[in-house]
């Protein structure tokens, strides 16, 4: 271990020759400074530690200052801080230069890294070299510091996945703050706006001031406001567009609200339901094609059978045969129960829920 001589710790590239001047007092000064500095303090040569203090000990994880005495520097340093501690030492020696805070990572006794940063300065003792290290402790700081980059890296990663799904779906969709003003929209919105009103949107413009048309512009506001008093709906709108044919949109709004509950701004999701429709139309106007062929189908097998019956009770009367007679009846009679069943079968709404009494 070496004593303090008088204030070399604090000058960089000093030398015991000068300083023969300076009171003792100053020694006994540093001593109670290196004490109980609240940063660690070391000092070290050829490779080892001679002297630290409490607060490096306690850095550290050890429980004594013997643990840590003649031990060498790179003993305590993280291997992916070695070759910057080396350069360190290294330049110090061959220019006997202050280095600045330089940011490193120890090994505590537990074999936890700790974070560290450390400003070094090199003095001269009876043409020995030696080094001082003022160590801060920044764990908690750069700790903060790598999860802030976990969680920008997180949300960096999110945000790309979120864009791939916005911008891979076909339906527009685009969000406004509370003054109407574009915040967010995906390439399909950019498109459909340009088909409908003619105009290029970018991210700031006033939605309503790009649609000329009064009308048009108040319905748009109106339909947003609705959006923006927090109310979530869906509407249909026929829309004929300045560069494309009239098409049929379903349009859904809801609000944003921020993590306090305060609505900031609203989205608004345009899908084209022109095809579906024109299926619809198509497929209802074949309903009612079938609708009108089936109610003639059961008018002409309601007359069919009426028709059988009727003959049926005619050949009866005329046959003077009782038993002959007794059987035609007997089919009428059985003809005219199948109509009355074909009656309940066609004229109820559900034919799958008729009750026979």
């Amino acid at each position: 271990m070496i004593d303090f001589p008088s204030k070399f710790l604090s000058m960089p590239n000093c030398r015991m020759e000068n300083l023969g001047s300076m009171e003792p007092i100053s020694i006994k000064h540093y001593q109670f400074f290196f004490d109980l500095s609240q940063d660690g303090l070391a000092i070290h040569s050829e490779g080892k530690i001679l002297r630290a203090n409490d607060t490096l000990i306690r850095m550290l994880g050890y429980d004594s200052i013997e643990e840590v005495i003649g031990k060498p520097v790179l003993q305590f340093v993280h291997p992916r801080s070695q070759s910057v501690v080396k350069e360190r030492i290294q330049k110090m020696s061959q220019e006997g230069m202050v280095v600045g805070a330089i940011e490193e990572e120890f090994i505590r006794k537990d074999g936890s890294t700790l974070f560290v940063e450390v400003t070094a300065t090199a003095f001269f003792e009876n043409e020995v070299q030696y080094f001082q290290v003022v160590v801060k402790n920044i764990n908690f700081r750069k700790r903060m510091e790598l999860e802030l980059e976990r969680l920008r890296s997180k949300l960096k990663i999110t945000q790309e996945r979120l864009l791939g799904v916005i911008e891979g779906t076909k339906d527009a969709i685009c969000a406004v703050d509370i003054h109407f003003r574009v915040i967010a929209f995906n390439s399909s919105f950019e498109l459909s706006f340009w088909k409908l009103y003619g105009k290029k949107i970018e991210e700031g413009n006033l939605l309503p001031e790009l649609i000329l048309d009064p009308v048009e512009r108040s319905v748009v506001i109106e339909n947003w406001s609705r959006a923006l008093r927090g109310e979530v709906y869906t509407t249909e709108r026929t829309m004929q567009g300045l560069v494309q044919d009239s098409a049929i949109f379903e349009i859904s709004y809801s609000s944003i609200r921020d993590s306090s509950h305060n609505l900031i701004g609203a989205t608004q999701i345009i899908r084209d339901i022109t095809e579906r429709k024109h299926g619809e139309e198509k497929l209802k106007k074949t309903l009612e094609e079938k609708e009108v062929m089936l109610k003639e189908i059961h008018h002409r097998v309601k007359n069919n059978l009426q028709v059988v019956t009727s003959l049926l009770s005619l050949q009866s009367e005329h046959y003077g045969n009782e038993r002959i007679s007794h059987i035609l009846k007997e089919c009428g009679r059985r003809i005219q129960s199948m109509a009355l069943i074909h009656k309940e079968l066609y004229q109820s709404e559900n034919i799958t829920k008729i009750v026979f009494l």
